[in-house]
């Protein structure tokens, strides 16, 4: 009766009849949804407050799977059932295509090798080689810009904890191809690559040049705008990536696509309009934090404190990086300086 209950539900709410629905022993469904003639939608949960997440299985000339859900026993259940679904072993995909580094897009990528090619941004090579030294060095990056912008011991040590944590739900592997702007896709004839970093250094986005279709993984999302998260320099004597600004720029040069499906959330059917309106959104966003300051020079940490009085203790990486990556754009824009005080990095509206 919990099947059948469920399963009227799933109907009534609409869903189409490209929908593979089955049970697992009555209680969970699976709803696996194909979006394109030769793409299907799967949806897995995560243990992060973005919540699930979609990976997208294309049939190519190559059975292509885009992203593989974080490393979780839950999380590969569902993958494996619904590959299942359409007769799909794991051991079937050809090639693993990484939109980007973080754990809920590359943790079950291990599942799938030494079968599978892996495509990938040549800046997820050292996240999957898990190489102690860079790990070392990313840790040693943050804690430096922390302090220097006036964040106590406290939140640093939090925050490296998080970081850390977040590991266990990545996966370790190897890239075999790199993919760069305008790179093809071998096995994928329609389809090239646009470099889309701001969200993540290593971000790709997927574009079918045929019907305007793009795989915009974690770079363009419907219902959240995507956190433009600070990143450490990748090269030696590199300054610290300004990531809100890239971000801006990686989202113009997406508005052309017809449709762009999500790593999480539904569809974005207008591109164009919902970029827009985030580069709109993103510019009042900024204004507040402008007034927010004062006239006093003021720390990010302590903006970040006004700004997310409620929420900066629960996330204090998140805000953070957001309130930074404002403060980036006002001073690009000429609205604010830095000005060292005590040697503590801090900001002020000219």
């Amino acid at each position: 009766m919990t099947f059948i209950s469920n399963l009227v539900k799933i109907i009534i709410s609409g869903v189409n009849s490209h929908s593979f629905i089955s049970c697992d022993e009555g209680r969970s469904i699976i709803v696996m949804e194909k979006i394109e003639k030769d793409i299907y939608k799967i949806t897995l949960p995560t243990p992060f407050l973005v919540g699930p997440i979609n990976t997208y299985l294309i049939k190519g000339q190559a059975l292509t799977l885009v992203d593989t859900g974080p490393n979780t026993e839950e999380a590969f259940q569902v993958l494996e059932s619904n590959l299942m679904e359409l007769c799909i072993e794991l051991k079937d995909i050809e090639i693993v295509i990484l939109t980007h580094h973080h754990p809920d897009h590359i943790g079950l990528l291990e599942k799938f090798l030494p079968h599978a090619k892996v495509y990938a941004h040549p800046k997820v090579k050292p996240w999957l080689d898990k190489d102690p030294k860079f790990l070392e060095d990313l840790l040693q990056f943050y804690g430096t810009l922390y302090e220097s912008h006036g964040v106590p011991e406290k939140f640093i040590r939090e925050i490296e904890k998080k970081k850390k944590g977040y590991l266990h739900f990545s996966s370790g592997g190897h890239v075999d191809k790199e993919l760069l702007e305008g790179s093809e896709i071998e096995g994928l004839s329609e389809w090239s690559v646009i470099e889309t970093p701001g969200h993540a250094q290593s971000h790709i986005s997927l574009y079918r040049h045929s019907d305007g279709v793009m795989l915009a993984g974690d770079h363009i999302i419907e219902h959240i705008s995507s956190n433009a998260i600070i990143e450490a320099p990748y090269g030696e004597n590199e300054e610290r990536p300004k990531t809100l600004l890239q971000y801006r720029e990686s989202l113009e040069k997406c508005a052309h696509a017809k449709i762009a499906y999500s790593g999480h959330g539904k569809a974005v059917e207008n591109p164009k309009k919902l970029i827009g309106n985030r580069l709109v959104e993103q510019d009042k966003k900024g204004q507040k934090f402008k007034q927010l300051m004062g006239r006093n020079p003021i720390t990010a940490f302590e903006l970040c404190k006004r700004k997310y009085l409620h929420i900066f203790e629960q996330q204090p990486d998140l805000t953070f990086s957001e309130t930074l990556g404002h403060l980036d754009v006002l001073e690009e824009n000429g609205e604010v300086r830095q000005v060292l005080l005590e040697g503590i990095i801090h900001y002020q509206v000219i």
